[in-house]
């Protein structure tokens, strides 16, 4: 992987993942709870986001050999998912969890907060599709064991920085406000949907490339 391929590769991770906005969600998720309780749940939350973000770094190429579905096949689909959840947050609308998810974590007991913080809150609040797909598709772009390990340092950096939001959700929420996030989130948007647009076309080209000549 190049530099500028690496580059490319964090700024979109973070951008879809979002962390100031997975860190006011968490807020609104874990807020009933002690703060002991929701320092542990951003630990653990923490934990399940890095090792999802290396499975699929790791094992991803493999499942679509499996699968038979080739990176250009992946990169026009990833295209179009990253496209979908770029234009949601431009226009500022809720792209984490579903009103059905959201009513199912409102109801958790204390109890059990460990769940909780790996569902909904890891998968699919912070970790969804798109970074998923962000993440697979780099994988099998770049596949050798170096750019393995570069991947996963990446997804290291970006759990970090999600952890470290989410330790401090409350105070990021109450500072930004609802114009901040707004502010932040569109910013993000802008960033994905540029980048969608460049992944959709370089799997356009792999799977048409008579349109290249």
């Amino acid at each position: 992987m190049t530099y500028d391929a690496v580059v490319l590769f964090a700024t979109t991770l973070l951008a879809i993942v979002n962390p100031v906005g997975s860190a006011v969600m968490f807020a609104a998720v874990a807020g009933r709870f002690p703060k002991d309780v929701q320092r542990r749940m951003a630990n653990q939350s923490g934990v399940a986001i890095l090792i999802i973000l290396v499975v699929c770094a790791w094992l991803g190429r493999t499942i679509l050999h499996l699968l038979g579905i080739s990176v250009p096949m992946l990169q026009a689909a990833g295209g179009l998912i990253l496209l979908r959840y770029g234009m949601l947050m431009v226009s500022a609308e809720e792209t984490k969890l579903t009103a059905a998810e959201a009513h199912t974590a409102d109801e958790v007991p204390e109890a059990q907060w460990k769940a909780l913080a790996v569902v909904p809150l890891a998968i699919p609040g912070t970790v969804g599709a798109g970074t998923i797909t962000t993440v697979v598709i780099q994988a099998s772009t770049y596949n050798s064991a170096r750019d393995l390990l570069i991947i996963s340092a990446v997804s290291l950096i970006v759990a970090v920085i999600v952890w470290i939001t989410f330790r401090g959700a409350g105070p990021i929420s109450r500072r930004l406000g609802s114009i901040g996030m707004n502010i932040v989130t569109r910013v993000m948007g802008i960033l994905l949907t540029a980048t969608a647009f460049g992944l959709l076309g370089r799997g356009i080209g792999g799977l048409l490339p008579g349109l290249l000549k």
